[in-house]
């Protein structure tokens, strides 16, 4: 059947799914992925996989959910892969970029991205689903297909990463993880 054609009652169409949805999961990709074409990488890959279903996913009740799911997991999979790769390719530790402008300091949200590519790849989607999709225990859980009390270690352990680094860096740094007055 092909992908625009209705698949049954009170069901939309994938075109349809995609005018209403893919803003925001290319905003959940970008967040995630931390870099604009590994963003897109993953949301042309996970929405092939949604499409190929969609038979199913359509009729779901939170198909949206689903492809947040199939996003997570596409993320951490090419991350796992990349990460095999390199482990095969040399015995050097990959080199990381630092970038240290002086008194200009980098955008807030080059800087957030800095400190997110350094945690572990389920940390950071717990963390990405929690701060900025806003999803309770229950959806995270099913994103990351984990309990919900590993999803609050996760997050705990990705927020603790995280004041860790905002606290090295010195006291001018926003506080992460923590609502100012």
């Amino acid at each position: 059947m092909h992908a625009s054609g209705r698949i049954g009652e009170g069901s939309v169409t994938f075109d349809e799914f995609l005018d209403l949805h893919l803003p925001a999961l290319g905003n959940y990709a970008g967040v995630l992925a931390g870099d604009r074409q590994a963003a897109h990488d993953v949301l042309v890959d996970a929405l092939i996989t949604v499409q190929l279903r969609w038979d199913r996913i359509g009729r779901m009740a939170s198909p949206a959910g689903y492809a947040r799911r199939v996003i997570t997991t596409t993320f951490l999979d090419a991350r796992r892969t990349a990460a095999r790769r390199r482990t095969f390719s040399t015995n050097e530790p990959p080199e990381r970029l630092h970038h240290d402008d002086g008194p200009s300091r980098v955008d807030d949200r080059d800087q957030l991205a800095d400190m997110l590519d350094g945690l572990p790849d389920r940390q950071r989607a717990a963390v990405v689903l929690r701060f900025y999709l806003d999803l309770p225990d229950e959806e995270i859980a099913a994103a990351l297909d984990c309990s919900k009390g590993a999803v609050r270690t996760l997050i705990s352990r990705g927020l603790q990463q995280l004041r860790a680094v905002v606290q090295a860096s010195g006291p001018s740094q926003p506080r992460v993880g923590r609502h100012q007055p």
